[in-house]
């Protein structure tokens, strides 16, 4: 059986201003005031003005955005209405 590695997830966050965040595995949606991605450590979201993505790279696991970050937040185990409605 095959153990899988999670990749290391860190946030480096630069004057509110500039990130790098590595350990990402997929972007699932952004606009200039939202990021919402999946990291080896649960759904990460980032709210904030002016917010745009930089550089993201599925291979390597890298994200780069810029903006005025106001608020970052990690979310684990939770489920959508359909996850709650049909357990």
């Amino acid at each position: 059986m095959e153990t899988k590695i999670k990749p290391k997830h860190t946030v480096t966050l630069e004057s509110r201003s500039r990130a790098l965040v590595t350990g990402v595995e997929k972007v699932i949606d952004s606009s200039a005031t939202f990021i919402n991605a999946v990291t080896s450590e649960g759904a990460f979201t980032v709210r904030g003005n002016g917010l745009h993505i930089v550089a993201f790279s599925e291979a390597d696991g890298t994200l780069t955005f810029d903006g005025k970050v106001d608020r970052m937040e990690y979310t684990v185990g939770k489920k959508g209405l359909f996850g709650r409605i049909f357990k």
